[in-house]
């Protein structure tokens, strides 16, 4: 009788645990697409000349947000992302999706800009300037298996924010794709 009770509440509390427990939601591994564009191209940040060079798609579990980054660095692997985000300087962030959902040649509908500039003070914050409307993301192909790269194009016209700076952007885009807990 005490076997069975034992075996009962064992059985119990594995069968809660995966309920009560944060569920890790990776990304679908899926290839779509076919494309060989690479990254080039830029803009203005802040009223200076951006380049890129490098840039990441980052799926977060912990969010289920999907974003991507476009550096001035080059060679931004996902191991080292972290730390290139934070690189005194500017950055492109978009948020693209809070699903695993993208339309393979069609524009993502309503990416959302976010031109960052953070300063080598750490003390001042890192300036944000952020868009909702206008831009344009279209992915060309998607491979998101281990060291699997996204590819496609990212438009955004150039015009005055609100903080009176200039910023805008036109250019493709050879992303390595991530996946983070934070």
């Amino acid at each position: 009788m005490k076997r069975l009770v034992l075996a009962l509440a064992v059985l119990t509390l594995v069968a809660a645990a995966p309920a009560a427990a944060r569920i890790d939601r990776a990304f679908p591994r899926e290839r779509l697409g076919v494309s060989l564009t690479v990254t080039s191209g830029g803009g203005v940040v802040a009223g200076h000349p951006y380049a890129t060079r490098s840039a990441a798609v980052v799926w977060s579990r912990r969010w289920n947000t999907l974003t991507l980054y476009l550096f001035r660095r080059r060679k931004v692997t996902c191991r080292g992302l972290v730390r290139a985000v934070q690189v005194p300087g500017h950055l492109i962030q978009i948020h693209v999706a809070g699903s695993p959902r993208v339309h393979i040649t069609r524009p993502m509908a309503q990416p959302q800009v976010a031109f960052l500039t953070v300063y080598r003070d750490r003390s001042k914050p890192t300036h944000v300037a952020g868009l909702k409307h206008g831009a344009k993301l279209i992915f060309e192909s998607v491979n998101s298996y281990p060291r699997g790269v996204w590819r496609g194009r990212f438009t955004l016209p150039t015009r005055v924010y609100g903080d009176g700076l200039i910023y805008g952007y036109r250019g493709t885009f050879a992303a390595r794709f991530c996946q983070v807990k934070r």
